[in-house]
Formats: C-alpha cells, sequence, structure tokens
C-alpha cells in the first residue's frame, strides 16, 4: 500500500468577520459581557494571539467583502448584506495546533457575541462564506456546523449542461464531467484540502458525502495523531481509507443511525496533487470511472440522498 506524506503546521490562522451598520471602536468591549459556555474561554483569550478583534473600515480592508458567499440560497439576502457593508469587526485566532478545534470554536463564538450585539452579520474568511446568526456556539464539535465551506453546485451547471438523465437514460451516468468540488476550511485544523473532479451533474450530492466522509475520518485520524505528541512536522498515511457508517454518522454530529444501506464499509483511494490539497476517488481495483462509481451500488445508499442532518426521532408522548 501506497502512502502520502505532507506537513503539519504548527499554527494555524482563523479569522471570521462581522459586517454592521456601526462597530464601535473597541469591539473587543463587547465580549466583556458576553454570556454563553465560551463567556470564560473568551475571558481567557482575549488580547493574545489566540484572540485578537479589531475594527475595520471598507476603505483600509486586506480582504475583500465582496467574495463573501451564501453557502446556501437561504442565506443570499446575508449575503448581499454582508457585501454591502462598509464596517466590520475582525475575530483572528492565531492557535498551536493541538488547541483545535476550541481555538476555532472559541474565536467563532466571539464572532457571535459581536453580531448579537451589533446586529451584524458573521462571515468565515477561510471558508468564504456568511454564516447563520447565532446566539452561542455549541460545545460539541461538529464538522456539519459549517467548518468545512461544503456547498452544493447548481445542478446541471446553470443550465448548460444537457446530458441525459441516468434514470432514463443509461449513457447519462457519464454523460458529462462538469463537477469539481473541493473543501474549504480543513487547512485550520492542520490537514492539506480534498477535492473530487470530473462528477457528472447528476451525482453532485454522492460526490459531496464522499468527501464530507473522508474529511471527517481524516479529521479523526489527525487528532489522534496530534494526541501522541508526534517530534515530527510531517505526516503519513495511507492512500487507501476504509470508511464506515460511524464516519459519515460523525460529520452530522447524530448518534441517530443515518441508513447506510448497503453495503458499509467502502473505500475510497486518496492522490496527493500538492502538500496542501488531496484528490478523492474510487479505489485502485474498481473498474469503471469515477461517475459509475458514484452511480452504482457500491456506495451506501445514504450517500446518494442524504443533504441535511438526519431528523431526531420524536420522543413518545403521553397519553
Amino acid at each position: 500500500m501506497a502512502t502520502i506524506t505532507f506537513p503539519v503546521p504548527s499554527t494555524t490562522t482563523s479569522r471570521f468577520a462581522v459586517a454592521a451598520t456601526t462597530v464601535p471602536d473597541g469591539p473587543a468591549d463587547l465580549l466583556r459581557t458576553a454570556d454563553g459556555p465560551y463567556l470564560s474561554h473568551i475571558a481567557g483569550r482575549l488580547g493574545t494571539r489566540q484572540l485578537q478583534v479589531a475594527r475595520e473600515d471598507l476603505a483600509h480592508l486586506r480582504w475583500d467583502p465582496g467574495q463573501i458567499k451564501a453557502a446556501r440560497p437561504e442565506d443570499r439576502q446575508l449575503a448581499r448584506a454582508f457585501n454591502d457593508a462598509e464596517q466590520f469587526a475582525v475575530v483572528t485566532a492565531f492557535a498551536p495546533i493541538t488547541d483545535q478545534p476550541r481555538a476555532v470554536q472559541v474565536a467563532r463564538a466571539a464572532a457571535y457575541a459581536i453580531a448579537e450585539a451589533t446586529g451584524g452579520i458573521v462571515a468565515d474568511l477561510v471558508t468564504g462564506h456568511v454564516l447563520t446568526p447565532s446566539a452561542h456556539e455549541r460545545t460539541r464539535f461538529v464538522l456539519a456546523d459549517r467548518w468545512l465551506g461544503d456547498v452544493l453546485p447548481p445542478f446541471r451547471a446553470n443550465g448548460r449542461c444537457t446530458a441525459a438523465d441516468p434514470g432514463v437514460d443509461p449513457e447519462g451516468v457519464n454523460g458529462c464531467a462538469c463537477l469539481r468540488l473541493r473543501t474549504r476550511g480543513l487547512r485550520r485544523f492542520g490537514l492539506p484540502e480534498l477535492q473530487i473532479t470530473d462528477v457528472a451533474c447528476p451525482h453532485d450530492l454522492t460526490a459531496l458525502n464522499v468527501l464530507r466522509t473522508t474529511a471527517r475520518r481524516l479529521l479523526t485520524d489527525h487528532w489522534s495523531w496530534l494526541a501522541t505528541g508526534p517530534a515530527v512536522r510531517d505526516r503519513t498515511i495511507p492512500d487507501v481509507l476504509d470508511l464506515a457508517q460511524s464516519d459519515f454518522n460523525d460529520f452530522w454530529g447524530t448518534t441517530r443511525r443515518v441508513p447506510l444501506t448497503p453495503p458499509s464499509p467502502f473505500q475510497v483511494h486518496l492522490s496527493p496533487l500538492t502538500s496542501r490539497l488531496i484528490a478523492v476517488g474510487p479505489p485502485a481495483h474498481f473498474e469503471g470511472t469515477i461517475n459509475d462509481w458514484l452511480w452504482g451500488d457500491t456506495l451506501p445508499m445514504g450517500l446518494h440522498d442524504t443533504q441535511e442532518p438526519p431528523t431526531p426521532n420524536p420522543l413518545p408522548t403521553a397519553a
């Protein structure tokens, strides 16, 4: 079995921005009265490199608010308002890799608190997306909580793709290669980003869920490796991953069984593109194209149709 080696940084930087009509000169003061489960963490880190807050005006920005996008259709109005804003509070966390994910959770909790105090809109400058307003950052880390920058692209390439529907015409399985999906956000945890390419339009959700499952598994293994206190800053992993239903469940942060039936587990092959980017595809022994793999019965059924967090089963009520 071949391996992949990539550098692991000792520190990473995450940045969140809050766009508001009025941002005070000292936005950090807004955090001194914040509440929620991260209050003590914010107080202990504020003013250090692990949590810095600054007011920035449109004329002096080193980043472009017009590049902030909506990850979901329902966020488009928020994105437009963010794009048009002129005042911002920027939260920066420059933290050791061993302090993740707590460091980025504290920073995002601080950004949410400032947004709540100013009536502002939060954006993740790593993923490039606006975030849905939230009063508090939940204490448990869940990758599906907008950490991955995973976006389902416009189906059929916004109407430009005319490939046949594989449900009607089998030739449509490989009818196009419109899609390239790439994660944005794994780098803040010290991992390369993941990419899958040459995907036909009808297989977009399946490809996205393959990336999600792979990312969650790599992150789980990565934190286990960091916990051993490695003396080197290069990490070597196998180029083949066996993924299971638990990896998909862990992405969503659910204890409810997501119906990945059958088969489970399944295997993916990893190919290094650069030191910061890894391609994900079918295992070497698979006979067929990447679209045959995504459309066929090799992958669990749950990857084909799960787009939102699984709904918890309701508890029975008394008569």
